[in-house]
């Protein structure tokens, strides 16, 4: 996934991670999360206008309703209007939401208001799975929610109506087999692109030392069967 320059420069100031740490990619809504939202308010102004309308026809020249006609269509249509900014309000906050991949770290942003935004962070070193589920709709257009289980009591990450869901699914767990090797082996390139991983190297002279220790424990542990089973051999009874 192709990145702008400038989009990484504002997500590495926007974002708790290191001015080094290589950003993968970078995932959005799908634009049916959008459309949802504006068709909703859309049939809603139609709704109440519809209403008025009808309301305003009942009866004859002489009621109460169609005496104040006027009155009762423009407050029809404030009232619709304020319910189409409304509707902005939803896109608005779910264009500002997004979640962004790492080489060791995987961060959703979130609006819940206009006022305040919350940032999750989750370490790919405590990924468990990632899962997709798809809807009829997420089927027919090519969207789907996306979970993130995490081991333990931590809440797992969901982010809902995204684009290639299975695609991003894949890209996650990548990610996820890539920080593991690297931690093992102290070094290794992401296969998601970008730089290698900014890992401490482990130290060949302990690497070596651990080896030699793994492999004494194992000569301990075979030289003690072999010494358990002469035992059972000799004081097994003659027959």
């Amino acid at each position: 996934m192709q990145i702008s320059p400038q989009t990484l420069k504002y997500l590495h100031s926007k974002l708790p991670i290191d001015a080094d740490e290589n950003i993968l990619a970078v995932y959005t809504h799908h634009w049916f999360a959008y459309v949802s939202s504006w068709v909703v308010g859309i049939l809603v102004t139609l709704l109440v206008m519809t209403s008025a309308v009808a309301v305003t026809m009942v009866g004859d020249s002489t009621s109460a309703i169609v005496q104040y006609r006027p009155q009762v269509l423009a407050i029809s249509s404030i009232f619709s209007l304020l319910i189409l900014v409304g509707s902005f309000i939803p896109v608005y906050l779910r264009s500002q939401e997004q979640m962004v991949l790492t080489e060791e770290a995987l961060l959703q942003v979130l609006q819940p208001s206009l006022f305040s935004s919350k940032i999750d962070q989750l370490g790919l070193q405590h990924v468990s799975d990632v899962s997709v589920h798809q809807d009829f709709f997420g089927t027919m257009f090519g969207y789907g929610h996306v979970i993130v289980e995490t081991p333990g009591e931590q809440d797992n990450y969901h982010f809902s109506i995204v684009s290639n869901p299975h695609q991003v699914a894949r890209e996650i767990s990548q990610a996820h087999e890539n920080y593991n090797a690297a931690l093992m082996g102290g070094r290794m390139p992401s296969t998601l692109g970008g730089s290698p991983l900014s890992m401490p190297l482990i130290d060949p002279q302990q690497y070596q030392q651990f080896l030699a220790y793994q492999q004494m424990v194992a000569q301990q542990q075979r030289d003690q069967q072999d010494s358990n089973q002469s035992s059972e051999e000799n004081n097994r009874p003659v027959q």
